[in-house]
């Protein structure tokens, strides 16, 4: 008995505030709100894309709530859950399964978890200009985790005036990737292979296509050396081995700012290079990654989001995940 009323003291609350504002919810579903973001005349401000954020979380967790109209207090309750999912918590009483699959989709659903930084993003690679023609438009993306980035480039395509879309992912955790597989298939976006992304061979599937746009998302976070991560090895083959289907695609990120240290050697690496060294005087391996081009505009990587931290109730900011 004391045991267990011990434990429930360590039980944690449900959040009291939903993870968005009342205000900015839109009464839509997420096939609605993509549909408006893809025309060019909207303005992809950050309600609409927080809403898009929020209600794929949810479609991730739930395939196929894409069709529906949810309220904002079952999204909220969703977040609160994961959030907690690792811990006792009055929400995850009796929710075994569900626990176990947030548990499962973890560490994708964290990046997409940090609301701020992932809408900058999005927005950054769905307001793009392509510099190729042709269709269908062909997307490229690396590391997918949930693949909201290939919504990004879908909604990318709609604003250029493409009618229709190729979209192809590439993802190591094989769990995670057909999860995203089911999800995306639902939404009839594309699919997502389990590979080694460094391996040329791993890429057969472009069969002669040249990309419109590459996103790769193996950046590791500020402070960390290049080499703990794929980025720079995988952007070797995109651009190095592959440039008869890289040479004209956009690119997220648009260029990484790197350095020996935050004062010093500081260098950015761009597609024009391959992301890599033009006089590797050191290693760029051992370099660290400091900021990255979105919309033309280098941000620091602890900046990326921060325009967008407004709309996220101050008590879910301590406790929503980040992706750096």
């Amino acid at each position: 008995m004391i045991k267990k009323a011990s434990l429930r003291l360590l039980q944690r609350p449900a959040m009291e505030e939903t993870v968005l504002p009342g205000e900015i919810y839109r009464r839509t579903s997420l096939n609605d709100d993509l549909a408006e973001a893809g025309n060019p005349a909207v303005e992809l401000n950050g309600p609409l894309l927080m809403n898009i954020m929020v209600k794929f979380f949810h479609a991730y967790v739930y395939p196929g709530s894409h069709e529906q109209v949810l309220e904002l207090n079952d999204i909220s309750l969703l977040f609160d859950r994961f959030v907690h999912r690792r811990l006792g918590s009055d929400v995850l009483e009796n929710c075994l399964d569900l626990r176990k699959r947030l548990l499962s989709y973890g560490f994708a659903l964290c990046m997409l978890a940090d609301l701020p930084k992932s809408v900058h993003i999005f927005k950054a690679i769905a307001e793009a200009k392509t510099q190729l023609d042709g269709e269908p438009y062909t997307g490229l993306d690396i590391g997918s985790g949930t693949g909201v980035l290939m919504l990004a480039m879908d909604v990318q395509a709609k604003r250029n005036g493409f009618e229709s879309s190729s979209l192809v992912g590439i993802e190591r955790n094989q769990i995670v990737a057909e999860r995203t597989n089911e999800v995306l298939g639902n939404m009839g976006l594309g699919n997502v292979l389990v590979a080694d992304a460094k391996k040329k061979d791993s890429y057969g599937f472009l069969e002669g296509r040249k990309l419109h746009y590459i996103c790769n998302e193996t950046l590791p976070g500020a402070g960390r050396s290049l080499w703990k991560e794929d980025f720079i090895f995988i952007s070797k083959t995109l651009f190095d081995g592959l440039e008869e289907h890289t040479s004209d695609a956009g690119c997220f990120p648009e260029a990484v700012l790197v350095g020996r240290s935050p004062e010093e050697m500081l260098t950015v690496l761009d597609s024009s290079t391959g992301f890599q060294l033009k006089d590797e005087k050191y290693p760029l391996r051992l370099m660290k990654p400091y900021g990255i081009s979105l919309s033309g505009e280098m941000t620091g990587l602890e900046d990326v989001g921060q325009a967008y931290e407004s709309f996220i109730p101050s008590s879910w900011k301590a406790v929503l995940t980040r992706r750096w």
